[in-house]
């Protein structure tokens, strides 16, 4: 409901006159808001001022009372134990009292009488001091009219006797020093009111003789207008009421006189029927002795102080105090004049000047539009151009950032090769170690086998020397056997010539003939074995030599080998520690690619956003000018 009065005052007033009725409204409620509260701090100032003020009044005038009743309860105590009392009573009791004893008898009675003047010269607010026989005869009796310099003692004549009073046989039933305390009441003589009225309040206690037998009572009379009159003629705020109120709610003062003492005129004017139940309640039977009583609604702000008479506190005085609310919020009434002018003169001079300051601020408002509608439309072009630059963006880093993770994948399978080429390298390396063992093992081989050929040479060339020295020896033998033959054939060509001594001997040298033939056959044997021996040596020291220069060669192949195998080792051991370094470089590079793509797609995120912020800008930027265009036609 509000906002549619809002939209269609926006609508319907153009913003000239909208300026008007807000400057009104921002004139008046600020000083509406000030002034209500200060109304409302000055209202509760005030009635918290009032009621501390009640509650200070109604003191000062419980004082009065309890000052004028403080002590009497212990003054007629002690009057009760005095001795003229206890001579009289035992004149009493001889029956001292005939014409024989009259003379010292009423000195007794003059000198009790001169104890009541006294007390009643110290309590001036006590009318009446008495002293009553066990009969309820008076004995004494002393009259003031309140000042302490007309006091009277009652002829015996005039004495009466109160054996009917309520508050002589109440007394009767009391202990020793107990006190009765009467109500406030009008004075009675001979039974009947006395006139003009005279309110009193009477504090009684019995009297006993030396034996404790009751002998009749002392009473003082207190005028209750010793404090009721000081308490009326008090100060008062404008329109205050005071009423004293008695324990049975019955008016002992009241401004309407008419509604005073209804107990002893035969009125039923009382509490409960001006105030409501609770606040009688309240006043009379509260636990509290005293309260303020601001009642919401009411136009009084109401308190009370109860005075009490007794020491059972059955008996008091209450007194009531109502002050009219308006005479305590008497000084907003100005404040609230002031306010109203206030407003008055700030609407007289601020409208005017208001007026002219909104006609020009409607004119710069007309300017600041058109210049807003401008602005919003270039800046919706650049956005719009910003916007596609932004998507652009957008795909460039999109397609980007799915090249670094195609370029992550290829550097991780990069990776992993780089993996796999350093433990093949790392196997390579190894077997290139164990082959350099094996070629180290091969060479100490090929350095023992040069040495045992060279050992086999020189035992060749030994064994061709030997052969040799057989060759010469088998030649020795063969010539031998030559020579042996020859001296064989001589022997036998000896034999022959020698007949029959020869034979012998031919038959030997035949023998040594033919052992000279197998000794030359064996020679020659010897002889072609020693050449076949020779040859096979002289083939064996070819091969031999040939064995050497190719042992020499294998050591120096070996120590090729040796030296190449050890620089394949330093290569292998360089491509290990390479394919080490392309491994770390390619985990560092997958790292980089990793942030790299982290950070493309944080810029991707941000280049998105920046989109969609632009194109809130856009939306923005549009409203603004559908705004711009709006106000224009408010203005």
């Amino acid at each position: 409901m509000i906002a549619k009065f809002i939209k269609s005052f926006h609508k319907q007033i153009k913003l000239q006159n909208q300026i008007l009725i807000l400057l009104v409204f921002s004139t008046i409620i600020p000083i509406a808001i000030v002034g209500y509260h200060g109304i409302y701090t000055s209202t509760n100032t005030l009635l918290k001022l009032a009621q501390k003020e009640l509650e200070e009044d109604l003191e000062v005038k419980a004082e009065y009372i309890e000052d004028a009743i403080r002590g009497i309860d212990e003054d007629v105590v002690v009057l009760s134990k005095t001795p003229p009392i206890d001579d009289i009573i035992q004149a009493r009791a001889s029956g001292k009292v005939n014409e024989k004893y009259q003379s010292s008898y009423n000195d007794l009675i003059k000198k009790l009488q001169g104890n009541f003047r006294e007390l009643i010269k110290s309590e001036p607010q006590i009318i009446q001091v008495r002293y009553l026989d066990e009969n309820g005869q008076e004995v004494v009796r002393l009259n003031s009219d309140g000042t302490s310099t007309n006091i009277e003692a009652v002829p015996e004549a005039q004495l009466q006797n109160k054996r009917e009073a309520f508050y002589f046989t109440e007394t009767m039933k009391l202990a020793q020093e107990e006190v009765y305390v009467s109500p406030i009441e009008f004075n009675r003589e001979q039974g009947k009111v006395q006139e003009p009225f005279q309110p009193v309040l009477r504090y009684a206690t019995p009297v006993f003789d030396s034996n404790g037998n009751r002998r009749g009572i002392i009473v003082a009379n207190l005028s209750a207008e010793a404090f009721i009159k000081p308490i009326e003629e008090s100060d008062f705020h404008e329109g205050e009421k005071l009423m004293l109120v008695n324990s049975q709610g019955y008016y002992l003062s009241h401004p309407e006189s008419d509604k005073e003492w209804g107990f002893e005129l035969g009125k039923d004017e009382t509490l409960k029927q001006d105030f409501s139940p609770e606040i009688a309640q309240r006043i009379l039977n509260y636990d509290s002795d005293r309260d303020i009583v601001n009642e919401a609604g009411s136009k009084l702000l109401s308190g009370y102080r109860r005075v009490f008479l007794d020491p059972d506190k059955k008996k008091f005085i209450a007194i009531v105090v109502q002050i009219p609310k308006r005479e305590i919020f008497a000084p907003l009434r100005s404040f609230k004049l002031v306010s109203v002018l206030s407003v008055i003169i700030s609407l007289v001079l601020v409208m005017p000047l208001g007026f002219i300051r909104s006609k020009q601020v409607v004119k710069l408002i007309q300017k600041l539009v058109e210049a807003i509608s401008t602005t919003s439309h270039n800046t919706f072009s650049t956005i719009e151009q910003q916007e596609h630059i932004a998507s652009q963006q957008a795909a460039s880093v999109s397609e980007t950032t799915s090249t670094m993770d195609e370029l992550e994948a290829s550097c991780q399978q990069s990776s992993q090769q780089a993996q796999a080429a350093l433990s093949a390298a790392q196997e390579a390396l190894k077997f290139t170690e164990d082959g350099v063992q094996a070629v180290g093992g091969t060479l100490e081989d090929m350095y023992l086998l040069e040495k045992r050929v060279g050992q086999i040479a020189e035992q060749i060339l030994h064994l061709s020397e030997r052969a040799n020295q057989i060759g010469g020896i088998s030649q020795l033998v063969s010539g031998l056997a030559s020579q042996t033959n020859m001296l064989a054939l001589n022997s036998a060509i000896e034999a022959v010539n020698a007949g029959e001594h020869g034979k012998g001997f031919a038959v030997v040298a035949d023998e040594i003939r033919k052992l000279a033939e197998q000794s030359q056959k064996s020679a020659d044997k010897i002889n072609l074995l020693v050449t076949d021996i020779q040859n096979a040596v002289n083939s064996t020291v070819m091969v031999t030599e040939e064995g050497t220069k190719t042992v020499a060669k294998g050591v120096n192949s070996a120590k090729d080998t040796k030296q190449v195998f050890a620089n394949v080792e330093g290569a292998v051991n360089q491509v290990v520690l390479s394919n080490q370094q392309i491994s770390l470089n390619l985990r560092e590079q997958v790292d980089g690619i990793q942030q790299v793509v982290q950070a493309m797609e944080n810029i991707n995120r941000g280049t998105q956003e920046t989109a969609a912020g632009i194109n809130q800008t856009k939306l923005v930027t549009q409203q603004l000018n559908d705004s711009a265009i709006a106000l224009q036609k408010m203005v």
